[in-house]
């Protein structure tokens, strides 16, 4: 290192006006030694001694040197030049204590010596005492006013003290040799600064850094120095300068990354880092300002992996914890967030403001109810704070609508600029059918943002609600033009040009839409705040499975990532590779949490025989664990039948059988065609409070089943207040409704639902298909180009959309033959679909083709009448009369065997029904 082996680094530049925390090399001559010697014909100190002693000293022999003193000593032990030699080289090896000693001794024999008092002075600044060093060094220049160290030492030492009058009284005191060195001019300059002389400072520090031959130490205290004053483009010049004469000096490389980043010059910054972690890749400063930098660029992906590394390296630096905080919960990896929010507060438990933003994080993934509970706590003890108030408002939407939206009143009272917090105010709003109020919050941020997508949407979505169709339309093209891959907003602009009546650009959305691809178009919308705000877009979601997967790489022992990405993978769709994971994990850990959650994650996706492998071990560890006997109890029941389920579930000691140990009863035991012991404990578990929404759900669908609609109904209703983020419990409520022949109601509700969760593609198919039933076939037809768009792939919504086009538009024979061949692709022998096909086929005048289509819908149900009505039709066309008629005399033959038949496409309640799925609760 050389000179500079005394560089200290610090955290970060401070541009706020603090002091710097630099310090830089001002040459060996501030730290030099002054020789003690003396006249021959005075002293007995040889001057061989001095020469042996050092050439020991520069070949780095400081102890044979301090050997050879010692043994000097023996022979003049009260001879002060010796002690004081000796004093010199125990400081070189950093025993100050012991150099203290003779120094002591020296004065003692010596009092008045310059020389020995300046060694002192030095002394005390190797140790950092400022206070006795200037003690030492203006005894010194008392005694030799001229003496050039004392003198250069004190105004350093003036100038770290920001006092520049006198650092310049004592510079004009050194010789003029001395007071033209580098040294003591780069000290004029920041004497001149700190004198309120600004441009002379700048003029002499400027003539320095083109000093003629170029010194590297000197370009190094020149780039300090225009740190310290926050030229950073000027520090920049003179790093670079210093590294062209030691280009591989990790200090050099350090400071000028610094200087560039802070100069804006990122580019240059993220390069010179990385060639500084060549020579040191384990340094934790250098990786965090890297990742300071990828921050800088709107690179925080980037910035992840070296602040990951840096917090390897330096597991208790609280801002490097902080900064890999604030990244994770910015790019919406909510539990890294939470995660590091909490190792954070290890080191720092009085920081409120970092308990409230971990519980905001912990709101946002399964452990909702904890960051609730931080929340609340954070906002008694700060009720004035707004983004208190308005986090805990995001939180509670979940469980109490009305709380939240008090809280975000609350907030915006207290800070009106708060976008996060109108945004949010506007959404609840348009929910509850407070157009005009979702206008004016929107309106409000776009005044100040006008190009947040986010905000054109809700303002789009408010104005189709008031039916001003046209303005609606060219607000969320606009919000389209910003976002052109947010399925939400895709999905809100095709809405408006519908309803516009400007079908074909509407056809072009969704085709848009289409072309997202599966992993832009949930298929199971999530219960949480995700879905309410839109926090983890698609191109997110790809990113942050990405981070987790080189996480679980730099640390494969970590079961907890581990399980974090499996239940990632399986919410992807990644079936193998999650399954693979937690197979891992089950003889990589013995965390009963882990293995809890995993067991309960893998029974959410119904991937039941491996979740009964954690519940049945969990539970067998802890019998009195419920909650998981009761997740036991239900995979047992589909990996291993009803009865072994319900042997399970009666494992439940009598005292702690409550409303959900009787509602899964009630499900088991219709299983088991035991419909009135079934209904019994139905009726018991609803009498005893139920908690879990999932219970619920099964509960109506076995009401449903046995044709209790009505009771289901109420059920539902009863449900829906207890938990209104469960989308799956609103739906239910929806079909129920057209069941009861309560289409109005049906319809709110599935409006209420697209409003929550828009990219979800079940809503739309199952209004497309009521309003198809109804004859709105104009209607329907958007509604389930709409669910297809969104990844609906039933063969059901194909064949309803090709019926609704030959309804609505019956000349559009290509768009209905598109339609129902997709239908066929999917469920070739259904005879519905059939049918359909036939018509269409004989509507685009292809006779062959009916027949062919009408005969495989006869295989599968030779009564169909309108198969036999379309196949005669189709070979009359072919001149086939033999045929039609027997296809007529077919007709005739079935009425009147069952005159009271109804053939047409029933809704398909039961179908619907029981394709609904549970939502992926948010991590």
């Amino acid at each position: 290192m050389g000179w500079l082996a005394a560089l200290l680094r610090p955290a970060s530049f401070d541009t706020e006006g603090e002091s710097v925390l630099y310090k830089a090399i001002i040459f060996g001559l501030l730290l030099g030694v002054v020789p003690i010697r003396s006249s021959p014909a005075q002293d007995r100190f040889p001057e061989s001694l001095y020469q042996e002693v050092t050439a020991l000293v520069e070949q780095g022999k400081l102890l044979e040197a301090e050997q050879a003193l010692r043994f000097a000593l023996k022979s003049q032990a009260d001879d002060f030049r010796t002690l004081g030699l000796l004093a010199t080289v125990l400081d070189a090896q950093k025993r100050y204590g012991d150099a203290e000693v003779y120094y002591r001794q020296a004065l003692r024999l010596a009092p008045h010596s310059a020389a020995l008092l300046n060694n002192l002075g030095n002394h005390y600044l190797a140790q950092g005492d400022s206070v006795r060093a200037r003690a030492a060094f203006r005894e010194v220049v008392r005694i030799e006013p001229g003496h050039p160290n004392a003198n250069l030492q004190l105004a350093a030492l003036s100038v770290s003290k920001k006092r520049g009058k006198a650092a310049l009284e004592y510079l004009e005191r050194l010789p003029v040799a001395e007071r033209d060195a580098p040294a003591a001019q780069l000290l004029r300059a920041k004497a001149l600064r700190l004198s309120n002389e600004s441009s002379a400072a700048q003029e002499l520090l400027h003539q320095l850094a083109k000093h003629v031959p170029p010194e590297p130490q000197l370009a190094f205290s020149v780039g300090m120095t225009y740190v310290e004053w926050q030229q950073f483009e000027d520090a920049e010049r003179a790093f670079t300068q210093a590294l062209q004469a030691e280009p591989t000096n990790f200090d050099v490389l350090f400071n000028l990354g610094l200087a560039a980043s802070r100069a804006g010059h990122l580019d240059r910054a993220e390069q010179v880092f990385q060639v500084a972690l060549k020579q040191k890749p384990d340094d934790a400063e250098t990786l965090y300002n890297l990742a300071r930098v990828y921050h800088e660029q709107g690179q925080d992906e980037k910035a992840l992996p070296p602040l990951l590394q840096a917090q390897h390296f330096a597991p208790k630096r609280p801002d490097i914890l902080l900064f890999m905080a604030e990244i994770s919960d910015g790019l919406g990896y909510y539990g890294d967030a939470a995660s590091a929010f909490e190792k954070y507060l290890d080191l720092k438990p009085n920081d409120d403001w970092a308990r409230r933003e971990r519980g905001f994080a912990l709101a946002r993934t399964a452990r909702l109810d904890e960051g609730i509970r931080e929340l609340r706590w954070f906002v008694e003890k700060h009720p004035h704070d707004a983004q208190g108030l308005y986090e805990l408002g995001i939180a509670e939407t979940v469980h109490d609508r009305s709380k939240a939206i008090g809280h975000l009143n609350q907030a915006l009272a207290r800070n009106p600029n708060l976008l996060a917090a109108r945004y949010a105010r506007a959404v609840f709003d348009y929910q509850a059918g407070n157009s005009l109020q979702a206008v004016k919050d929107a309106k409000f941020i776009l005044e100040r943002e006008p190009r947040d997508s986010r905000a054109l949407d809700i303002l789009g979505e408010a104005y189709l609600q008031m039916g001003q169709v046209g303005e609606a339309a060219t607000t969320l093209k606009h919000a389209a033009d910003l976002a052109p891959g947010d399925a939400k907003v895709l999905t809100h602009y095709s809405r408006a040009l519908v309803r516009s009546g400007r079908g074909q650009e509407a056809a072009k959305v969704l085709h848009q839409l289409e072309q997202l691809g599966p992993g832009a178009k949930p298929g199971r919308p999530s219960a949480g705040l995700f879905n309410f705000l839109g926090l983890l877009p698609s191109e997110q979601r790809s990113r942050y499975l990405a981070h987790l997967q080189e996480r679980v790489q730099m640390n494969p022992q970590d079961a907890g990532l581990r399980a974090q990405l499996a239940r990632e993978q399986l919410a992807d769709g990644n079936l193998h590779d999650a399954l693979t994971n937690f197979s891992q994990l089950r003889s990589q850990t013995s965390d009963q949490r882990i293995l809890a959650d995993c067991g309960k994650t893998l029974l959410e996706f119904e991937q039941y025989e491996p979740a009964r492998e954690f519940l049945a071990r969990v539970v067998a560890a802890d019998p009195s664990a419920e909650e998981l006997r009761l997740d036991l109890a239900i995979a047992l029941f589909h990996v291993a039948g009803p009865e072994a389920g319900l042997s399970e579930l009666d494992k439940t000691p009598g005292e702690r059988r409550r409303g959900d140990y009787y509602l899964l009863r009630a499900q088991i035991e219709d299983a088991m065609d035991k419909a009135q012991d079934a209904a019994q404990d139905l009726n018991r578990g609803l009498r005893s409070a139920p908690t879990r929404p999932d219970l619920y759900f099964h509960a109506a669908l076995f009401l449903i089943k046995h044709h209790e609609h009505r009771q289901a109904l109420d059920l539902l209703e009863q449900a829906g207040h207890k938990f209104p983020d469960r989308p799956e419990i609103l739906l239910t409520r929806a079909i129920t409704s057209e069941m009861l022949e309560r289409s109005e109601d049906a319809q709110k509700l599935l409006a209420q639902i697209q409003a929550r969760w828009p990219e979800w593609s079940e809503p739309y198919l199952i209004n497309g298909i009521i309003l198809e039933c109804h004859f709105k076939s104009a209607e329907a037809r958007p509604m389930l180009e709409t669910a297809i768009a969104l990844g609906a792939e039933d063969p059901l919504t194909y064949y309803y959309l090709a019926l609704a086009i030959t309804h609505a538009t019956p000349e559009d024979h290509e768009s209905a033959e598109k339609a129902i061949t997709e239908a066929l692709k999917r469920s070739p022998g259904d005879p519905f679909a059939c049918s359909l096909a036939g018509k269409i086929a004989y509507a685009n005048k292809d006779y062959a083709a009916a027949v062919d289509h009408l005969k495989t819908a006869l295989r599968a149900w030779p009564d169909m009448i309108e198969a036999h009505q379309a196949l005669s039709g189709a070979y009359k066309a072919l001149g086939e009369k033999g045929k039609s008629v027997a296809e007529l005399k077919e007709v005739l033959r079935i009425k009147q065997q069952s005159r009271s038949a109804d053939q047409a496409p029933p809704f398909p309640a039961t179908t619907l029904l029981f394709s609904v799925r549970p939502p992926a609760i948010s991590q």
